[in-house]
């Protein structure tokens, strides 16, 4: 548990090069790649059948089971791989209000999958929130960093807000970078996404 160092797997999307590890993987190219920090937050072993092992894993963003099924054979000297993965939550996102893909179908031929939908800033309500008046609006929405003397208050660099307008509207996420003491966008979305016809 805690901050350890990782490797990725071949078959990872990182790029090298211009192109994802994985598709160097399948054309049968190996290359380093660097141990990245990442961070376990609990680690539970819910069952040992030999040679199986089931893991219940609670951890940071950037964190790859099968390089920790890789690092636990090799550590074992008997070597390792990943026979299955669950993945039980993802941010707000949990696995018990998941729906199948007949659930959905029933939705589409009754007319309730609309319900089903998440607003675009519901993965981002673990971020601070800011509403803005009509002229920053503009600027955000022109893709333009927010003037110097604009206070919006942060705790550490490279913190974002989601950006909302005065009339409740879902406007942005912003980077604040502490190099140049700006907010800067990160994602701006559609003027219209509540009345997009579907």
């Amino acid at each position: 548990e805690g901050n350890i160092q990782q490797v990725p797997p071949m078959y990872s999307a990182l790029r090298r090069q211009g192109k994802r590890l994985y598709e160097l993987a399948r054309a049968g190219i190996q290359v380093e790649r660097d141990p990245r920090s990442v961070e376990v937050l609990s680690i539970e072993v819910l069952d040992w059948s030999p040679p199986v092992v089931d893991v219940l894993l609670t951890c940071g963003r950037g964190f790859y089971m099968r390089s920790l099924a890789y690092d636990l054979g090799r550590a074992l000297g008997c070597g390792g791989h990943l026979k299955a993965l669950v993945r039980l939550r993802s941010g707000p996102f949990d696995i018990s209000k998941a729906l199948s893909l007949g659930d959905m179908e029933q939705r589409f031929a009754d007319g309730t999958w609309r319900e089903s939908l998440y607003p675009p800033d519901h993965v981002a309500r673990h971020m601070r929130t800011v509403i803005v008046g009509r002229p920053l609006e503009e600027l955000i929405r022109q893709r333009r960093s927010l003037p110097m003397g604009l206070r919006i208050p942060f705790s550490r660099p490279d913190e974002q807000c989601r950006v909302y307008g005065t009339d409740g509207r879902f406007i942005a996420i912003m980077s604040f970078n502490a190099s140049k003491g700006l907010w800067q966008r990160s994602r701006v979305f559609s003027l219209r996404y509540e009345q997009r016809e579907y």
